[in-house]
């Protein structure tokens, strides 16, 4: 499941088999407090619903009633999908576990939207975000002197860096710059590289872009011809050869795409000056950073309906103010964790030290 935000994701975090439980479109609210040394975030899940089709469970409700049980005990956050951009702070293992004492996550619950579309939040703190920031950028830095020396694994090649970005990485670590940069409203991403690597990494993106945008409008006109017949709702499998995308109807499902929109529904930089590329993401001089996934078009309320027989608590028409205000009040107290999540940050030791 190949998706564009996989770059993007660097600029902030990381990583089920392949789950049942999806969400179709995210919201994700950061705020940088430089002064108490730690990042808020709220994270909304729009469109929760049931994926089902090849690779899935054979009880693909059993499985994501079992999936969303897990995520809330746990404290499990995604960005952009279920898979693979998924966090456990109760599990997760591995060098990205050096960063989990520096994470606190605050299950907030089940809501339908205005629209009555099945939806669910959450709240992430990182505090002291400056450790946590180190620890990431010499990740990165470990991260690229290892594929300067393999190459990177393209599709079908094996891309190898030139002297230029060589002596470029070298410089930029020597001058003791980051990779990771965030300030107020803004996350950045740099990368040092001579301008033919960076054209190499511009067409990296075109493909990718590509790429996504080609699955994402098939599957989006595939579902919504198979549901329109009566075939299984939870069924979102769709090959490219079963589609055909009407002239007609080429500009909306281009506008429509997530991986398209992700570069409109965001304020999205990318330059290459003094050999360092720079992806970026917000707006200096604002207050929060908020990135925005695009509805896929995959939402179906039977999932909802599997929750409501169960019993499950869901707040009904719940709006983006009472969101807001919610997320405001959270900036300003100690997060509530799991218990799960409590009981690995005792056992190891997270609270005492990181």
């Amino acid at each position: 499941m190949s998706r564009i935000p996989r770059t993007v994701v660097l600029l902030s975090i990381l990583l089920l088999l392949a789950g049942c439980l999806e969400f179709d479109a995210q919201e994700i609210t950061f705020r940088y407090d430089q002064k108490n040394d730690r990042i808020d975030a709220l994270v909304v899940y729009r469109g929760l619903f049931v994926e089902s089709g090849s690779g899935s469970s054979d009880k693909p409700n059993e499985k994501a009633l079992a999936d969303l049980d897990e995520a809330i005990a746990h404290g499990e956050f995604y960005f952009w999908c279920n898979w693979p951009l998924r966090v456990d702070p109760v599990k997760d293992t591995g060098p990205g576990a050096a960063l989990l004492p520096h994470l606190q996550v605050e299950v907030g619950g089940l809501f339908t939207d205005p629209k009555g579309v099945l939806c669910g939040y959450q709240f992430v703190r990182i505090e002291q975000a400056g450790a946590f920031l180190k620890k990431l950028n010499t990740m990165l830095e470990i991260g690229v002197q290892a594929v300067l020396v393999s190459g990177f694994a393209g599709r079908g090649e094996n891309h190898k860096f030139d002297d230029d970005t060589r002596e470029a990485v070298r410089e930029f670590l020597r001058s003791g710059e980051k990779m990771l940069a965030i300030e107020a409203g803004r996350i950045e991403l740099r990368m040092p590289c001579s301008a033919k690597d960076h054209r190499y990494f511009k067409q990296q993106l075109e493909a990718t872009l590509l790429r996504e945008m080609r699955r994402e409008m098939v599957r989006r006109i595939g579902v919504e011809e198979a549901r329109a017949k009566g075939g299984d709702v939870t069924d979102t499998s769709v090959t490219n050869a079963a589609v055909t995308v009407p002239g007609e109807a080429l500009q909306e499902s281009i506008r429509t795409s997530a991986s398209f929109r992700l570069f409109w529904d965001n304020d999205f930089t990318l330059d290459h000056r003094d050999e360092v590329t720079t992806v970026g993401l917000g707006l200096r001089g604002t207050e929060e950073l908020r990135v925005t996934k695009a509805s896929e078009g995959l939402y179906h309320p039977s999932f909802l309906e599997k929750l409501r027989e169960r019993g499950d608590k869901i707040e009904d028409g719940l709006p983006d103010q009472e969101l807001a205000r919610r997320y405001e009040a959270f900036r300003g107290r100690d997060a509530v964790l799991p218990e799960l999540l409590v009981a690995r940050r005792k056992t190891e030791g997270w609270d005492r030290a990181k």
